[in-house]
């Protein structure tokens, strides 16, 4: 997969199909835009296309509303990769696309692109404050010569896929709902940065991943978790929070690794959150929160001896 991180020109590309949206978090409504981006692509021989900002609109139009990330570029290029994406396009959202009206936007679009088609959501809106809808795509591209396809609404048990609610079901500990409109578990990157060692002193080794600014993070708490180091998995116990028993200020993610040996600063690992199994807690001293890391990790234990996880 090609990732481009500006506005240029790939009309030289046969076949171009091109899914439009924000695709802020590639949950399963975002995935069947671009499964039928990349299906009509390769119905075509054509060539597939993603194109969306590297920064949230919202970051430019009120940047205090601006939402928390659900994953970062580098995550979705390996996903969309996976996908079997054949460009990525991702540019910045700046002041002079804010101002674009509808047309300005698909001109420049369809004169970078040429798109023998575009697949977009039932929501999707572009142009000067969200004027352009999926229905005036349509109608557009009888002018500009492409054929404009809008996915169907995807619910999940009744309840619409969206990036406000996955990141609701984060904030609030949630993380197995948060699954189930993901189409995977949520997932941190992030490097191992040196702690105070006080896991290790416990008798429980952890790592410190360094939290990216501006990423939404699960509640505080313990999860149980799967932990991605040098492409094996092994079964891990996370606590995000400030460690209260020894009086920390700065939230962190730390994680003990289920049968892990060696050492990981510096490298960049990622953790799967599949449950929260308890809210955080100040313990009286060291030991009794040995003890508590000691049953958490049992338990965590038990969660994925057990058939039918999501993997």
């Amino acid at each position: 997969m090609k990732w481009f991180n500006q506005f240029i020109d790939i009309s030289s590309y046969p076949g171009v199909v091109v899914a439009l949206g924000t695709f802020d978090g590639l949950h399963v409504g975002h995935q069947m835009i671009i499964s039928r981006a990349i299906e009509l692509a390769k119905q075509s021989g054509g060539t597939s296309v993603v194109f969306t900002f590297s920064n949230h609109p919202i970051s430019v139009i009120d940047p205090d509303r601006c939402p928390l990330l659900l994953m970062t570029e580098k995550e979705k290029e390996r996903f969309l990769s996976a996908m079997g994406l054949d460009i990525f396009m991702a540019i910045p959202f700046t002041n002079d696309f804010l101002h674009l009206s509808p047309t300005a936007f698909l001109e420049a679009l369809v004169s970078n692109l040429k798109p023998a088609h575009i697949v977009v959501g039932p929501n999707y809106t572009f142009g000067y404050k969200g004027e352009g809808t999926s229905s005036m795509l349509q109608k557009m591209g009888q002018a500009y010569g492409f054929e404009t396809h809008v996915a169907a609404k995807v619910k999940v048990k009744g309840k619409l896929a969206s990036s406000t609610l996955i990141r609701r079901c984060i904030g609030d500990g949630d993380v197995e709902q948060a699954a189930m409109y993901l189409g995977r578990p949520f997932s941190m990157d992030g490097i191992v940065i040196h702690g105070d060692s006080r896991g290790r002193q416990l008798g429980f080794p952890t790592a410190n991943i360094a939290i990216p600014p501006g990423m939404a993070v699960p509640a505080d708490g313990v999860y149980a978790v799967k932990v991605v180091v040098g492409g094996v998995t092994y079964g891990g116990v996370a606590n995000m929070g400030l460690n209260p028993t020894f009086g920390g200020k700065e939230h962190r993610l730390e994680v003990f690794i289920f049968d892990f040996t060696g050492t990981l600063y510096d490298q960049e690992i990622k953790v799967l959150f599949f449950s929260r199994i308890r809210g955080e807690v100040k313990f009286r001293n060291p030991q009794e929160l040995a003890a508590q890391i000691a049953m958490d990790v049992q338990q965590v234990r038990q969660f994925f001896s057990s058939p039918n996880r999501l993997q």
